[in-house]
């Protein structure tokens, strides 16, 4: 173990490899220096001292400074640091362990921590004993007989072979000062220090597993998807909790329907029954009802088993609702397909785990619903017309760059002012979707269609030319003729340009299919004009 800050690591433990310096830095942050005082005494300017801790971090694999430190210590770089009489010098206990069995390697892993302990040797008949390799890596000398010893040279032998025979012969050799502890003495101190491994381990555990939801934090924290973001989470959420399979589903906003955004284990059929209905009694009901995690063994015991998961072959659900502010706005799942039992500690990092999940998929639904908001028309829901510019231009270099075509309808609702007056603004609003859900109707999946403004409408119609085009807008125009509305009948008026015949820039189709409606307007209505 290093004891000054001159000190050279020469062999890496556990694989990482300190320097004199970052040992220096280390040390003296144990000890409560400020970042100032610990440039001045290192001459170090604040922006090494950074780069040099951010090194640290990453070889300890830590996230903060506390924990580079608790690691360094439980390497066996750096002693633990006692304030108010750790720097006074005092002797170290000296040490032996008989046996090196997991017994032995566990005791010597625990004392090895303490730095009022010195252990100056390790023993074993079997030199492949379990501990040789932890012997070797703290440069403790290995014996397979006992050393010859002399008065002063130990102070304490720990048998924890079990063997009442061994503790018999280590009692006839040993210096008459040093003391021996075996049989149930060693057993105790075994017991003691395989608990305090136990919770040195669960200690580490917990540390990574709040290390893993910073870092998830981190990541979410600039996601704008629903799709990365949820994705992010159920593939963090299974790691976590050592399950194979997960899903997050947000609640649609009319609450009768969840809609499946991620899922991750599953097979692809599952992945396309992406929406479904609360059904009542159901495993989503049940969870929508409460507000803590709900974990189940064995699906199969519950009454009305959900029968997409029993499909999957599901047999334990972790699962809890993602509230915030006293609304469910989805659920998490995390799914096993074999029965399996989990502790307190797991739920209770779960319950963390929907905090940053319910916080996060209320951020993202925000974003995408102002997103949302500002590329549609707020009574329609079409595109508005700074999205169908943005369409046009994208369409215009596409087919530019591919010697192709596309063509520009603008359809005008026919005596629409006259409508108005008549039947006042709340009807003529109805007549607006009305003719909306139409074109939707009749346009093609490729094709983008949007309000213009007022009662204009536009609709973008890739790969189609002047001639292939004009069958699609007579048909247009004689759905909307057909439709029965409530007051009076309705028809309605379009112009045609198509690149490159009518226009080779977006200015010059968007004028002529102007100037054809208008065209179309003189010529009686009800009609196209190309």
């Amino acid at each position: 173990m290093p004891d000054s800050d001159n000190h050279l690591i020469i062999a890496p433990v556990d694989g990482v490899l300190l320097s004199p310096l970052e040992l220096s830095i280390l040390k003296r942050l144990q000890k409560g220096r400020l970042d100032a005082e610990i440039c001045s005494s290192l001459n170090l300017t604040k922006q090494k001292l950074a780069a040099h801790l951010r090194e640290i971090r990453e070889k300890l694999n830590v996230r903060t400074r506390g924990h580079a430190i608790d690691r360094a210590v439980a390497l066996g770089f750096m002693n633990a640091y006692v304030p108010n009489g750790s720097d006074v010098v005092r002797p170290n206990l000296k040490i032996g362990i008989v046996g090196c069995g997991r017994g032995g390697s566990a005791v010597l892993h625990i004392l090895k921590e303490n730095p009022y302990i010195d252990i100056v040797f390790a023993m074993d008949t079997d030199p492949d004993a379990f501990g040789v390799k932890s012997a070797a890596k703290f440069n403790i000398p290995f014996y397979t007989q006992l050393p010859a010893l002399k008065s002063g040279d130990i102070d304490v032998v720990i048998n924890v072979t079990g063997s009442d025979e061994v503790t018999a012969e280590l009692g006839a050799v040993l210096p008459p000062k040093t003391e021996l502890m075996g049989g149930l003495s060693a057993m105790l101190m075994w017991q003691i220090t395989e608990e305090r491994r136990r919770r040195l381990a669960e200690r580490d555990r917990t540390l990574k597993e709040h290390e893993s939801l910073c870092h998830l934090g981190e990541i979410i924290e600039n996601i704008d998807s629903m799709a990365d973001a949820s994705y992010a989470i159920v593939e963090y959420a299974s790691k976590l909790l050592n399950m194979p399979a997960g899903s997050l589903a947000i609640s649609e906003d009319s609450g009768e329907e969840m809609l499946l955004v991620a899922a991750k284990g599953f097979s692809e059929k599952f992945n396309m029954d992406g929406k479904w209905k609360i059904r009542p009694g159901g495993l989503t009901e049940m969870l929508l009802n409460q507000t803590t995690p709900l974990f189940i063994a064995d699906i199969t015991e519950l009454p009305d088993p959900n029968p997409l998961l029993i499909a999957e072959g599901v047999k334990s659900v972790l699962a809890a609702p993602l509230i915030i502010q006293r609304s469910v706005v989805g659920i998490l799942y995390l799914n096993d397909f074999k029965r399996k039992e989990i502790r307190t500690e797991d739920i209770s990092l779960f319950s963390l785990l929907t905090i940053y999940a319910a916080l996060t998929v209320s951020r993202v639904k925000s974003i995408e619903k102002l997103w949302h908001q500002s590329q549609h028309d707020g009574l329609t829901g079409l595109l508005n017309h700074r999205s169908l510019m943005e369409q046009i231009d994208k369409e215009d270099q596409r087919a530019k760059r591919h010697s192709s075509c596309y063509s520009l309808i603008m359809i005008d609702i026919d005596n629409f002012k006259s409508y108005n007056d008549e039947f006042g603004h709340l009807e003529g609003n109805r007549v607006l979707k009305a003719v909306s859900r139409l074109l939707m109707k009749v346009a093609r999946v490729s094709d983008t269609v949007s309000r213009f403004g007022g009662e204009e409408f536009s609709i973008l119609v890739p790969e189609l030319g002047v001639d292939e085009v004009r069958p699609f807008v007579e048909r247009l125009i004689a759905t909307v003729a057909e439709y029965e509305f409530p007051n009076r009948r309705i028809t309605v008026s379009a112009g045609v340009a198509s690149y490159p015949e009518n226009g080779t820039t977006v200015m010059e189709l968007i004028k002529y299919a102007d100037d054809r409606l208008y065209q179309a307007k003189r010529e009686g209505k009800n009609r196209a004009c190309m």
